[in-house]
């Protein structure tokens, strides 16, 4: 039976988080800890209770996971003096520091929605010890098959059943149900140019992180998987994912959409960090 237990680490302790343990027998040996990032300003549950179905289906895989919240949130302290990306790039290296005295874990998965995946980039950025990061719905700039794709939808005959349903019943689309549940606070900015991204995400895959890049439909800047490519320059490999949930709300609201995406990143993680990958590639 997979346990779960408070944590409190950083200065003074006032970092909190919840550690989710597999059983000892169905734990995969070596593997890296996930380490959640808050998704805006959502506590460590996550937006209708993602992170937390995240590491219970990790633990049943196999993986222990911390999801934290960052300083400032949910029921972790302040950190005073530096700026809210510092902040989070502190709060990121100050949970590895806790894993690796308290799990012996010397490498992490950084996991991340909207906000989420940018602090997850962050610190993937900033940290040696991460050696995997999924992101969910996180940088993305539109491209010209972006627009193609994006107003090619209103000649789909699913797009008029949608736009009907929606008159008469009053039943959001996906979109729309994303912008109803999520406030201004839980998006962000990106002070990053397209090129600056795309090297950045180039030298993460020179160092050998694996990734995994999940996008919905419910997030309007992105139209199809392809256009990972077109933003990045970077083809989909086994070592970079690309997913692309037709139909999904940005904060994943329905319950099967929620639990297509932890079976998605459950998958992913136990393909890139057992057995024959492991020993290919060791942390």
């Amino acid at each position: 039976m997979m346990q779960e237990s408070v944590c409190q680490f950083g200065p003074d302790n006032g970092l909190t988080g919840i550690l989710t343990q597999p059983n000892e027998s169905d734990r995969v040996a070596d593997a890296p800890v996930a380490l959640i990032l808050n998704a805006g300003i959502v506590h460590n549950i996550g937006p209708f209770r993602l992170h937390v179905d995240i590491a219970r289906q990790l633990a049943e895989a196999g993986f222990s996971s911390l999801r934290i919240d960052l300083s400032g949130l949910g029921d972790s302290e302040t950190r005073t003096g530096k700026s809210v990306d510092d902040r989070a790039v502190l709060d990121a290296t100050d949970a590895i520091d806790f894993l690796a005295e308290h799990l012996s874990c010397g490498s992490v998965v950084v996991v991340g929605l909207c906000s989420g995946a940018f602090n997850a980039h962050q610190a993937a950025l900033a940290d040696p010890r991460v050696v995997g990061a999924s992101f969910f719905d996180g940088i993305v700039f539109r491209t010209t098959g972006f627009y193609l794709r994006h107003y090619l939808r209103y000649a789909k005959p699913r797009f008029w059943r949608n736009a009907i349903k929606r008159r008469v019943i009053g039943e959001p689309l996906a979109s729309e149900a994303a912008g109803e549940t999520l406030g201004e606070s839980e998006f962000f900015e990106v002070e990053k140019t397209q090129a600056e991204v795309s090297q950045e995400i180039g030298g993460l895959v020179d160092r050998g992180l694996k990734m995994l890049f999940v996008y919905t439909e419910g997030y309007d800047d992105v139209a199809s998987a392809g256009q990972f490519e077109e933003m990045f320059g970077i083809k989909p490999s086994d070592q970079v994912q690309v997913e692309y949930f037709k139909e999904a709300e940005h904060t994943f609201r329905l319950s099967h959409n929620r639990a297509a995406a932890c079976s998605c990143l459950a998958d992913w993680y136990s393909e890139q960090f057992t057995g024959a990958a492991l020993a290919r590639d060791p942390a």
